[in-house]
């Protein structure tokens, strides 16, 4: 079954339950609606990145992984009030529940399904694994650079810090030393760990060296001057700063040198 709309109406209907609760208050129905939006963009995003990049990959799945991705979020946030995986329940593993219970994953073709499962499961990952499957990596690369990628337009829009998903965490203009030097070495930070509002966000800027995988995300991020935009949402201190001018740095340096 490739017809796409069928499974845009399903997941209108699911996340519809959520948003549309009787007696909802507004600061839920917001954390609803917000994830609704995301989950669009990261659509948006996913293809447009894999057209641009001009790969082999099933235009279907692709769709499917970039809308769905992140559905076990409703389930999340309904029973724990957070998106915290750590305080609650792994949200891919949760999807692959949904998406099971739900008896969405029985109406996809066979052979597309453990596309989309180990995709989804693998989105969320602190790393990308190596993996000898090609098309496998194809997938779950680029579910990884949308998701990011609209992580990145979400925190250069917000409108203040009280986001759930920095709920209890302090004001202070602390960057840990782990954290600054895991980034300036390009590699991933465990995002549950931090204690400061400053160092969340500040590891989504340091996403950009340590697991971006396509040249368009790199484009697009340039083009939208995001790294701005972020940098613009936090406290400017020593620290900060140099990683905004390390991560510039490099993916100048990458497009540059891809241009060549």
């Amino acid at each position: 079954m490739k017809d796409f709309k069928k499974f845009e109406e399903i997941f209108e209907e699911y996340t519809n339950r959520y948003i549309n609760k009787e007696d909802i208050d507004e600061g839920r129905k917001l954390n609803f609606s917000n994830k609704k939006i995301h989950s669009y963009h990261v659509r948006d995003n996913i293809l447009e990145i894999a057209k641009a990049e001009n790969l082999k990959v099933d235009m279907f799945i692709v769709e499917f992984i970039g809308l769905f991705h992140d559905i076990g979020r409703f389930y999340q946030y309904d029973k724990y009030e957070t998106f915290n995986d750590a305080k609650s329940q792994n949200h891919a593993k949760l999807t692959i529940k949904v998406l099971e219970d739900e008896g969405i994953l029985n109406i996809i073709d066979y052979e597309d399904r453990p596309y989309v499962v180990d995709a989804i499961l693998m989105h969320n990952l602190q790393d990308l694994p190596r993996l000898k499957d090609k098309k496998m990596y194809l997938y779950a690369a680029l579910l990884r650079d949308a998701d990011k990628l609209d992580g990145f337009r979400s925190i250069s829009v917000a409108e203040s810090k009280d986001s759930v998903y920095f709920k209890n965490k302090s004001d202070a203009p602390i960057i840990s030393d782990r954290v600054y030097e895991s980034i300036l070495n390009k590699k991933s930070v465990y995002k549950y760990d931090l204690t400061t509002i400053l160092e969340s966000q500040i590891v989504a800027l340091g996403y950009i060296t340590s697991d971006i995988n396509f040249r368009t995300t790199l484009k697009l991020i340039k083009e939208n001057d995001y790294t701005k935009k972020m940098f613009e949402k936090m406290q400017d201190t020593p620290m900060s700063r140099k990683i905004y001018n390390f991560v510039n740095e490099y993916i100048d340096r990458r497009l540059c040198n891809e241009e060549e």
